[in-house]
């Protein structure tokens, strides 16, 4: 037979060989003990921590000929043809290659039929949040009255893509991540039942690159193991996984401790320059970072790291627990942008540097209270020469002033007197008289008072267009309408408040505002003298022979 990789070779088998995920394991057996086992189950929880695994032990207990302590034989028939998939009570189905509607219709007729050689026909649905939304409408009604020898078994990573509906027609098991420690226990076990030499702290990093995935250990271990054969030690299994070492992240926070801006970035190009990917750089340091301010707060025993780990976090610097955190946060920031960069070395150097030039965080409480003494540079400056007065020697015993005199008891800060120049009383402008409007404003104004109310009431500036500004006595604007336009005016009388707002506005000024009707006889055209009688010769004429016009 073929080599067979770690994570199908060691599968489980059983309930109680699942790592990490108790708190299902146990639930389900007392169900079926009970004899309390649901109709639909939906695991959700992160890539490899047992999902799929889980369910197929399930079905083998659920038909097991001969289970044992709610857990399955693993000898029977029904146990043996579902662990090597033949089983035709046992149905599994990828919900990536099986999505459509035509694919539950199909399903929804298998479901009919009884059992062959088992008690339960069980589907198990990997991926289900893949399905699309047809395909899920058209297995509620099967999901919620499912024939009685019918049992669904829905695995996802992406619980909260599948719909409500499904949700609450089955049972929800949430799987977490496993523990680096369980991981590590489970990997060491392995490697001892194959008689393969180890470093603990080596297994330890294997444990972490995992993520909490029990899969991904696996696979990580396989490829340690086809690398380095019998002997596992801490720098292979560095090599093999590409992890920067500790040493690295502690003389980056030193050479930044020191402001040195060089060094930073020699350091950086070296590691670019080794191959190091900058994403796996900056995650590593922020893991570095993080650990260095768990480690200042006293709570180091709860980072769970190895020995090797935990002793290059004994830094002896300036840095506090909110200097870390500052320059975690904006690590983290700079790995959120990172993929979104077109130049990620350029933005690195940047902010290492800008990490370099950060001055350490000062509490002002502890300032407040003299715990931290605060210095005050006290700079040296020349009174202003005045022209009126004859300039004499200072002081002897001005030529010297102190800087960075710390406030301390030791050394009290006693300031000489200093004489408050005279000061010349200056009479402070009176206030300019506000000008009175006049019509004329109004009329030079009237336009943009138009637009204003356009804003507010298009109706009323309409009207008000062909209107006539008629008189104005400081107090109340007379408008003149046009005869035709008497419909108009109860509007606008209504509206007047709204106009004087507007003019207020543009103006500075409340005032009120009649409207009135143009009289008819204004409406006639007046009579248009003769030219001639306005011509200057002919009004000397009529001067002259004393006439006057008969016509």
């Amino acid at each position: 037979m073929s080599y067979q990789v770690l994570s199908l070779k060691l599968r489980p088998q059983r309930f109680d060989e699942v790592v990490g995920q108790t708190h299902i394991t146990r639930t389900l057996q007392n169900a079926i003990g009970l004899d309390r086992v649901a109709h639909g189950y939906i695991f959700s929880g992160p890539r490899g921590v047992g999902k799929t695994t889980t369910a197929r032990i399930l079905a083998k207990v659920l038909n097991c000929k001969n289970p044992q302590e709610n857990n399955p034989c693993g000898t029977c028939i029904n146990c043996t043809e579902i662990t090597q998939g033949s089983n035709l009570d046992v149905q599994e189905l990828d919900g990536a290659s099986n999505r459509g509607i035509d694919e539950i219709r199909d399903l929804r007729e298998a479901v009919k039929y009884p059992p062959n050689n088992g008690k339960y026909r069980i589907y198990i649905i990997d991926e289900v949040h893949m399905l699309t939304g047809p395909a899920f409408n058209a297995l509620l009604k099967t999901l919620e009255e499912p024939p009685p020898h019918v049992i669904f078994i829905m695995a996802t990573t992406d619980s909260h893509k599948v719909p409500a509906t499904i949700l609450s027609r089955t049972q929800r098991f949430d799987f977490k991540h496993i523990s680096v420690n369980e991981i590590s226990d489970y990997l060491s076990k392995i490697l001892e039942s194959e008689n393969i030499n180890y470093d603990k702290d080596g297994i330890h990093l294997i444990a972490q690159k995992a993520g909490g995935s029990l899969r991904d250990s696996l696979s990580l271990l396989d490829q340690t193991i086809a690398y380095a054969s019998d002997a596992l030690d801490l720098e292979t299994i560095r090599d093999v996984l590409g992890v920067i070492k500790e040493n690295v992240f502690l003389n980056i926070i030193q050479t930044i401790e020191k402001k040195d801006h060089k060094n930073v970035i020699h350091q950086l190009s070296q590691l670019m320059d080794s191959g190091f990917a900058i994403s796996d750089f900056i995650s590593g340091f922020n893991e570095y970072l993080r650990n260095c301010m768990i480690q200042k707060t006293g709570e180091s025993g709860k980072l769970n790291l190895s020995e090797n780990s935990t002793n290059w976090l004994q830094i002896d610097c300036r840095f506090s627990t909110a200097d870390f955190l500052r320059m975690l946060d904006l690590s983290l920031q700079f790995e959120s942008k990172l993929r979104f960069l077109q130049q990620p070395q350029i933005s690195l150097e940047a902010l290492f540097i800008k990490l370099s030039m950060m001055d350490s965080s000062v509490d002002i409480a502890r300032i407040l209270s003299g715990d931290i003494p605060a210095t005050i540079s006290v700079k040296k400056t020349e009174p202003p020469k005045s022209s009126t007065t004859a300039e004499k020697k200072p002081s002897p015993t001005n030529t010297a002033e102190p800087e960075n005199v710390p406030l301390t008891e030791k050394n009290p800060v006693v300031e000489s007197p200093v004489l408050a120049p005279k000061t010349q009383t200056i009479s402070e402008p009176k206030p300019e008289a506000i000008k009175p409007l006049t019509l004329e404003d109004f009329r030079n104004h009237w336009s943009k008072i138009i637009e204003g109310l356009e804003k507010k009431n298009s109706k009323i500036s309409h009207f008000l267009e062909e209107a006539k500004l008629t008189s104005f006595d400081g107090n109340q604007l007379l408008i003149e309408l046009i005869n035709g336009h008497r419909f108009h005016l109860k509007t606008l009388e209504k509206d007047a408040e709204q106009i004087a707002s507007v003019i207020n506005d543009k103006l500075g000024q409340k005032i009120r505002i009649k409207f009135h009707i143009q009289e008819n006889n204004e409406d006639k055209p007046e009579k248009k003298k003769p030219e001639s009688a306005e011509h200057p010769l002919f009004m000397k004429v009529l001067e002259t022979f004393d006439g006057e016009i008969i016509r």
